[in-house]
């Protein structure tokens, strides 16, 4: 495991993506929203995925420099074909939309087509509610993607279905970013690397067989992840349909049928200024965290926690203390560095 500094993988990862064919500011943002995801202590959605989207570059599936384009809008939504650049640049743009879309009509709805992976979705929700608004995001994967099993399922026909909100504070903002399944594919791809095995209940083998090793869940045959709530499963199931409906059929693309984009990205903001006012919204979360984290801790808890703290704290550590990459995630980066003429 290496201790890197956010500074140095931002340079690494602009300069691989900027190798790649990007312009170098939609090559900045990229490798920003990865190192911060890392930073935040989600590395299945962090740095590892330099490789991946230089990868995808490269074969052509992402289209770097591609402009977004909006194909239908009202003063309060929009469908937006982000034209397979990086998703993480048109996520980024799509969150703009829907803050200033969401701050002239106070309620509005955002939804993406021919969108890339767009990585760590918390963080368009985050950057939304900087700007004084609820934000809600959801992100579906067309077919390829369905490895999350219905409820009671063996074969996959969802994929691992993120659901996040982020709601301002006077402080931190409250940051819920969360799989509807019980592991995201990248954490089960970096327990891999790392030579550690997954948690009970997070995989099938392709018999339907709950197994711990990762290996199982890539075969082949390829296995399965289940839907979020271990034995309540059925609850992670219908959150897994909830973010299907937003990201993927109010864009009108069909579940059951592949379609050329790896992510339906919605983002829904609400305006509280038009509700109670946005100081008085903020005073009252700001009373609602402190309600929460003050109940006495459970045997075994230090403390109550309010979601997204744990990322925050994590991030203030990593600035300080580097960010950990496991030897087999910099292996890859350096193989991709080397080969697109990047010295790191």
């Amino acid at each position: 495991m290496k201790l890197l500094t956010a500074e140095y993988l931002r340079r690494v990862g602009t300069g691989i993506f900027t190798a790649c064919g990007a312009p170098p500011n939609e090559a900045a943002i990229v490798a920003e929203e990865l190192v911060e995801a890392s930073l935040m202590g989600l590395d299945s959605h962090g740095v590892m995925r330099f490789v991946q989207y230089a990868e995808e570059a490269l074969e052509g599936r992402v289209q770097p420099g591609v402009p977004l384009r909006i194909v239908k809008e009202t003063p309060s939504t929009a469908i937006v074909d982000c034209g397979f650049n990086f998703g993480p640049v048109s996520a980024r743009h799509m969150a703009d939309i829907v803050a200033e879309k969401g701050q002239q009509s106070n309620v509005a709805c955002v939804i993406g087509q021919n969108s890339n992976h767009v990585g760590r979705l918390g963080t368009y929700a985050q950057r939304v509610a900087a700007q004084g608004l609820v934000c809600l995001a959801a992100a579906n994967s067309s077919k390829h993607g369905h490895w999350v099993v219905p409820w009671g399922g063996r074969e996959g026909r969802l994929a691992t279905n993120p659901l996040a909100f982020a709601a301002p504070t006077r402080g931190q903002p409250v940051v819920l970013d969360m799989s509807t399944a019980m592991i995201a594919e990248g954490k089960i791809r970096l327990l891999m690397q790392q030579g550690e095995s997954l948690p009970p209940d997070c995989i099938q083998d392709a018999q339907g067989n709950r197994v711990t090793d990762p290996k199982a869940f890539y075969g082949p045959p390829h296995g399965t992840i289940m839907p979020f709530g271990s034995q309540h499963g059925y609850k992670g199931f219908g959150l897994g349909l909830l973010v299907e409906v937003l990201g993927g059929i109010l864009a009108g693309a069909a579940t059951s049928v592949e379609h050329p984009y790896v992510n339906g990205l919605c983002l829904i903001a609400i305006n509280p200024e038009v509700l109670c006012g946005l100081e008085r919204f903020k005073e009252l979360m700001d009373d609602l965290c402190t309600y929460m984290t003050t109940t006495p801790p459970a045997p075994g808890f230090s403390e109550v926690v309010m979601p997204g703290t744990y990322e925050f704290r994590a991030r203030d550590r990593r600035l300080a203390e580097g960010i950990p990459v496991a030897d087999e995630t910099w292996r890859q980066i350096v193989e991709m560095a080397r080969r697109v003429g990047v010295i790191i």
